[in-house]
């Protein structure tokens, strides 16, 4: 099941949190996901988060961020994160998160949705083009404040 998180979901997200930065190598600690994780968890104004759930155990998740843009003529949704537990891939279920994220963007008034994938990452690549994502020629480009 697909289905946006919840406050009582915070232990079970900060565990897949800390795989997804584990894997990415990124390895954060519990305190900075917290950061992260607890404001969204409590304020759909920042952006969402969806669990996949099989069990009654979270298996995977998305983030989703709120941008606005000109360009886009409105409110902008960048899919952040997506992860499934490495046991459940290549069963679907990342297309069946991505396909509930975008369902449930249209309640928003979301105009367009960016997503940002590694470019080491062909399997990643080739689910969101099956997904209707293309490539775009932009390169991102980021500063920590």
């Amino acid at each position: 099941m697909i289905r946006q998180a919840v406050p009582d979901d915070l232990e079970a997200l900060l565990s897949l949190l800390t795989g997804f930065s584990e894997e990415a190598g990124t390895n954060f600690g519990r305190e900075h996901l917290l950061t992260g994780l607890q404001p969204m968890l409590n304020n759909q104004d920042l952006g969402l988060l969806f669990v996949a759930e099989l069990d009654n155990l979270l298996i995977g998740y998305a983030v989703i961020g709120w941008g606005w843009g000109i360009e886009s003529g409105g409110r902008e949704a960048l899919i952040d994160e997506v992860l499934v537990l490495e046991a459940h891939r290549n069963q679907g279920i990342g297309a069946k998160i991505i396909t509930a994220v975008i369902a449930e963007l249209g309640k928003y008034e979301t105009k367009i949705v960016f997503l940002e994938t590694e470019a080491q990452n062909p399997n990643s690549r080739k689910l969101y083009e099956n997904l209707g994502f293309e490539t775009e020629d932009s390169v991102w480009m980021r500063k920590a404040l």
